[in-house]
């Protein structure tokens, strides 16, 4: 039987697994995938005449995953008038800019506002106005729930004092009931036909950005979270045109004002992928609530300033036929529970369906889990339902103490994001940025869950410090807990014999690094398959972004 010899070999200190603190010294590899693991020695006999050996400086660790984020929507901004990072004058100096480059119709896209950046002054259609004339502009905010117009946009909408709420929305209004060009939730929708279509050739510029700048934070896989028709078809042709060196994961947007029948769509979208090596899309994305900090967030108990307790989107009963009819089309559903009432409820409707269809096998998972009653915690593991955790916001930023301690209490504020509790009760966590609302960095987001204040406050008072996650639970989250959350721990999330060279290099181990320096970890490469990739994307979004749920 003749030798087999490896295609390449890494040498350096190498960890498997997030869950081990063991090191290995040698990596082998055949066509992308990992044939060997052990001591230089060990590995030695598979170095033949043609086999690349490289000595890697740092520590390696298996690629890191994100559960949960927009890749090619986020990365839209970069394309267009991108608000992230800015604040006050800064926001309108920009869009200024952007509009006087802009043909005389043209519309002024972008954003990434929010209301901290101008203080918490209410800003209105006049102000855009002031900077775009008679132009139509559309302005998403950052955590895409509001969106900020222009009068010419509400003149082209038929947005008037006469329109009323639409239900699920607020247009705000003047006192004299005239619209200020801010429209939130539901009410964006009234905008649908007027807003100009994103072409693919926008779509895939897109994609190609967010790609590399995922590749330099060391990231080879993600659930790319609301997937309509257009992006779906982006990423096949970036499959097809060899430009996606990833693993994606879709979750198909779950569209409110339609019933059970669009199941068959879902199904169709899904059977488009037939033969794609990289992308799947076993899931629903199904919103449950809203956020915490507009009060539509959905809680078991009334909000401390008598706002109610919030608006769940379904009826009980609704909720366990939409999750038991995907769960017969083979669909796990992806839900966002913000309020302790929203995860409630998707509970509730997880557990009829286990009931109903005894071992169906689907992956549901809950995501932003920012407030979760005790009660529930234990019924994550029972259910084996996944906790998708967006760790840079289990923090006490401004936002945060301005919007959501009001709205909670004391009590049930120092409670929020319960990452230990869900892991000493058995849940499986998987990490998500929910990528553009905030930062995409893996080790930002680690940063946080270990320390529980913000990136740029290191003095200031932890969040539940309680529920500090350890590095080794965090950086798991980010890699063995994604790849199975996305549905790939055959293929990736360790570093195993009969896996995909999928893997990071860091310049310092995040194990022994000081708890406020994680985040000053540096990826030096990315490997997917076997093939370094691009890592030398730079990218604005600041660790003190907005942590608001996305849309």
């Amino acid at each position: 039987m003749s030798q087999v010899f490896a295609d390449r070999v890494l040498q350096g200190r190498i960890r498997p697994n997030a869950e081990s603190t063991k090191e290995t010294e040698a990596l082998a590899l055949v066509g992308g995938n990992i044939i060997a693991l052990g001591s230089s020695v060990e590995i030695q006999g598979l170095i033949g005449p043609d086999t690349s050996v490289e000595e890697v400086t740092g520590v390696v660790f298996p690629a890191f995953q994100d559960a949960h984020i927009h890749l090619i929507e986020g990365s839209l901004f970069d394309i267009r008038c991108d608000l992230h990072g800015l604040e006050g004058e800064a926001i309108t100096a920009r869009i200024a800019e952007y509009a006087r480059a802009l043909a005389a119709d043209a519309w002024v896209r972008g954003g990434g506002w929010s209301m901290d950046d101008f203080s918490r002054r209410s800003v209105t259609r006049h102000d855009l106005d002031a900077v775009c004339g008679e132009r139509p502009a559309y302005l998403t905010a950052r955590d895409g729930h509001s969106v900020w117009v222009s009068s010419r946009t509400l003149e082209l909408a038929g947005i008037t004092s006469e329109t009323p709420d639409p239900e699920g929305g607020r247009i705000e209004r003047f006192v004299d009931g005239s619209p200020t060009g801010i429209l939130h939730e539901t009410a964006m929708k009234l905008l649908a036909g007027i807003v100009p279509e994103t072409s693919d050739e926008e779509f895939d510029r897109a994609f190609d950005l967010g790609q590399s700048y995922l590749h330099s934070l060391g990231i080879t896989a993600w659930q790319d979270a609301r997937i309509e028709r257009d992006l779906l078809q982006s990423y096949l042709r970036a499959e097809q045109q060899g430009r996606l060196q990833s693993r994606v994961v879709l979750a198909l947007a779950w569209d409110r004002s339609r019933g059970i029948e669009q199941i068959t769509e879902l199904q169709e979208s899904r059977a488009l992928l037939g033969s794609s090596r990289l992308i799947t899309a076993p899931f629903v994305k199904l919103f449950v609530d809203g956020v915490l900090e507009n009060r539509t967030a959905f809680m078991n108990d009334e909000y401390a300033d008598h706002a109610g307790v919030g608006d769940p989107l379904y009826t009980s009963a609704e909720l366990e036929q939409i999750v038991h009819a995907c769960t017969l089309a083979g669909f796990g559903v992806h839900f966002h529970a913000v309020g302790d009432g929203a995860v409630t409820a998707a509970l509730d409707a997880c557990e009829t369906v286990n009931n109903a269809l005894v071992g169906h096998g689907m992956r549901h998972q809950i995501c932003h889990l920012q407030s979760v009653h005790p009660s529930d915690l234990p019924r994550f593991a029972k259910l084996n339902v996944i906790a998708n955790l967006q760790m840079l916001w289990a923090c006490s930023d401004s936002q945060m103490l301005e919007l959501c301690l009001p709205g909670l209490g004391e009590s049930r504020y120092e409670q929020q994001y319960p990452f230990r509790s869900l892991k000493k009760q058995g849940a499986v966590l998987a990490a998500g940025s929910d990528w553009r609302v905030s930062t995409p960095d893996p080790l930002a987001q680690i940063q946080v869950a270990v320390t529980r204040v913000p990136i740029d406050e290191p003095e200031s008072a932890p969040l539940a410090p309680s529920e500090a996650l350890t590095v080794r639970d965090a950086i798991g989250a980010f890699t063995s807990g994604a790849a199975f959350a996305n549905g790939l721990e055959m293929v990736s999330g360790s570093l195993e014999v009969g896996k995909s060279a999928d893997l990071v290099v860091l310049d310092s181990d995040p194990h022994g690094a000081p708890p406020h320096a994680i985040s000053e970890i540096s990826v030096t490469a990315t490997m997917f398959a076997g093939e370094w990739t691009n890592k030398t994307v730079k990218h604005a979004d600041l660790a003190n972004e907005s942590k608001v749920d996305e849309l």
